[in-house]
């Protein structure tokens, strides 16, 4: 594992919190990648691949014993028990060998965090690409596969496409998106492939039980929403069957996020392919809406939002017009004369099965 100038002038800040010494960062080779003393950085450093070679710490007594060192002390520093690199404090070893120890421990753990940073920054990085594959454009499932075969991913482990939508969030406070992202990445499995586009976390989980991802993304859920004082909507696809569901997944996910009836709910739901109102959506998505448009022709919004409450009650109470009456709170006269301005406003009679058929599915296009 190498470490980058950045890196290690990183290490070389916190360093210097413990001593007031000039501080090198020494690769095995023995070139100064960082230092203090920024008028070293580049050269060459003897005493370091002596350390290198020995593994042991090395005293300098004095700035001419090897070439472009000065007299201190120089000590390995190792990450899974491989050389990593080489510290090396100027001064008198009698007055800096008591902080040899918390230096080299210091060294490690900030080595240590900086690979595991970058293993970060490299699996968020495939995972954005995997999410684009799967997201952006025209679905490819040939080379979704070659890029999951090259970093080493099974797709077949993959169950679930997951969107979860904050509500009215503002796109521009990228450092609570940030902190959401974090939060959410803590809080699943490694295996678990985590993207995120606008106001959108996306997820592809590996957890087969639906009833289990669900319960598992609602601790979630609810953690963020006490935390950061938002509203999450999840959106969960049927189960992914083969390559070619990964987009089927991605859509169904997105289409329940996006759905009337339950855009902003703040609840979790799972796509169902058997509902009307998911059906109505598809459609809709596919510039059906002519149909719609059809059938409520020149009826103003307030008009539309009317047939579309007595229809709804119509339908749901079966024709009864006492159960329409009781549910709207008004007179089974209001509710025959609003069915009668109906027809009477679209050509169509609600009382007709095939055109209370055409209302319904024309208002349903109309609200996607």
């Amino acid at each position: 594992m190498e470490i980058s100038k950045r890196q290690a002038d990183e290490i070389i800040k916190n360093l210097k919190s413990v001593i007031n010494e000039d501080i090198n960062f020494i690769s095995p080779s023995g070139t100064i990648i960082s230092s203090s003393d920024e008028s070293r950085v580049g050269d060459f450093h003897e005493g370091a691949v002596k350390v290198a070679q020995t593994k042991q710490p090395l005293i300098i007594s004095s700035d001419y014993d090897y070439l472009g060192a000065k007299k201190g002390i120089n000590l390995p520093v190792f990450y899974d028990q491989n050389l990593i690199a080489i510290v090396g404090i100027t001064g008198e070893a009698g007055a800096i060998i008591q902080f040899s120890n918390v230096i080299v421990k210091m060294s490690e753990i900030l080595i240590k965090e900086n690979f595991l940073n970058v293993q970060k920054q490299f699996k968020r990085e495939n995972n954005r690409v995997i999410m684009e594959l799967v997201t952006k454009g025209k679905f490819n499932p040939e080379i979704f596969k070659i890029k999951m075969d090259e970093l080493g991913l099974d797709a077949r482990k993959y169950a679930y496409f997951l969107i979860a939508e904050l509500s009215n969030f503002d796109m521009q406070n990228i450092e609570l998106s940030n902190m959401i992202y974090n939060s959410i990445e803590k809080r699943i499995h490694i295996d678990a492939i985590l993207g995120r586009s606008e106001s959108k976390f996306m997820l592809l989980s590996e957890i087969q039980d639906y009833e289990s991802l669900k319960n598992k993304f609602l601790e979630i859920k609810n953690y963020v929403e006490q935390k950061y004082r938002v509203k999450m909507t999840v959106g969960i696809s049927e189960k992914i069957n083969g390559l070619d569901g990964f987009y089927q997944a991605y859509k169904q996910a997105d289409m329940v996020v996006e759905i009337d009836s339950h855009k902003d709910s703040g609840l979790i739901k799972q796509f169902d392919g058997s509902s009307l109102e998911f059906l109505f959506q598809s459609l809709a998505s596919q510039s059906n809406k002519e149909f719609s448009k059809r059938v409520l022709e020149h009826l103003s919004k307030e008009e539309i939002s009317e047939i579309s409450e007595i229809i709804q009650n119509y339908i749901a109470h079966n024709g009864s017009i006492n159960a329409v009456s009781e549910a709207l709170y008004i007179h089974k006269n209001t509710v025959q004369y609003r069915l009668n301005k109906i027809f009477a406003m679209t050509g169509y009679n609600p009382r007709q099965l095939k055109d209370l058929i055409s209302l319904y599915i024309a208002l349903e296009l109309q609200k996607n």
